[in-house]
C-alpha cells in the first residue's frame, strides 16, 4: 500500500506571518456548565444559537476590559488579558471580567432558569498569570493570535479543577497577590493540578457548585431562552 503520510518537509507551509513574542499575560479559562444536559434535552441547535448569545455577551465583557479572547470552543472559552496594560492592571481586569460574567449568569437564571424550570445555568473560571509566547499563527486560515506555554496550561486546568473542589472560580496565588479588589481572603489550598508537575498554591475564590437541581427537560422553553439571551 502507498504510504499517504507527508513529512514535515512535505506538509504545506505553516502561515506564521509573525515571531513569537514572550510575555506575562493574565489567562482566563471559563467553561459552561449543565451544558451537556441542555443539549441532550432540547434541539441542539438552539442550545448552540445560546451559547453563542451567551459568549457574544462574554466577549463584550472580555473587550470592554482590555482583554482579547483567544479561542471559543464548544462550550469553553479562553482569554488573554495584558496585551495593551500591566501585569498588575491586566490580573485585574481579569478579574472584573470573571465577576461580570458570573453576574451575567445569575441574571439569566433569575430571568429564565431558575423560576421556568428550577436548575441554573453556571460555569467555571481558573485565573493565572504568568510568562507566555505571543505571536500569529494559521495553518489554512489566515493567521490569528496564539498565545502558548505553561502559564495556558496551569489556567486551564485551574478552571477544570473547579469541579473536584467543587469552587466555581479558582486563581492561582501568583495572580491573587495581584488583585486588589478581591475583598475577603479566600481559602489557600496546595494542589495537583493534571500534567502539571509542580504542586500549585490556588485561592478558592469562588463558590460551592449547585449540584442539587438539575435542567429539567419537560419545562424547559427554548422559545423562551432564545428571546431572553438576544
Amino acid at each position: 500500500m502507498e504510504n499517504t503520510y507527508l513529512s514535515l518537509n512535505t506538509c504545506p507551509a505553516i502561515n506564521n506571518s509573525s515571531p513569537d513574542e514572550e510575555r506575562e499575560l493574565a489567562i482566563l479559562f471559563l467553561d459552561i456548565r449543565n451544558f451537556t444536559g441542555l443539549m441532550e434535552s432540547q434541539p441542539q441547535q438552539s442550545v448552540i444559537t445560546v451559547v453563542r448569545r451567551l459568549f457574544t455577551a462574554f466577549n463584550q465583557i472580555v473587550k470592554s476590559l482590555q482583554g482579547k479572547v483567544v479561542e471559543i470552543a464548544g462550550d469553553n472559552l479562553y482569554a488573554v488579558f495584558g496585551l495593551q496594560t500591566s501585569l498588575t492592571e491586566a490580573v485585574n481586569n481579569a478579574y472584573q471580567a470573571a465577576k461580570t460574567m458570573f453576574h451575567t449568569v445569575n441574571l439569566f437564571n433569575e430571568a429564565y432558569a431558575v423560576p421556568f424550570h428550577g436548575g441554573p445555568l453556571q460555569i467555571g473560571v481558573g485565573l493565572h498569570a504568568g510568562r507566555v509566547f505571543v505571536g500569529e499563527f494559521g495553518l489554512d486560515a489566515p493567521a490569528e493570535l496564539s498565545v502558548m506555554g505553561l502559564s495556558v496550561n496551569i489556567a486551564a486546568r485551574l478552571q477544570a479543577k473547579t469541579k473536584e473542589l467543587n469552587n466555581d472560580m479558582l486563581i492561582s496565588e501568583y495572580a491573587y497577590s495581584m488583585i486588589n479588589t478581591i475583598g475577603t481572603s479566600p481559602d489557600k489550598q496546595t494542589v495537583q493540578l493534571q500534567g502539571i508537575a509542580q504542586n500549585q498554591q490556588i485561592r478558592l475564590a469562588g463558590k460551592p457548585y449547585d449540584n442539587s437541581r438539575q435542567l429539567a427537560s419537560n419545562a424547559l422553553s427554548m422559545d423562551y431562552l432564545l428571546a431572553i439571551s438576544g
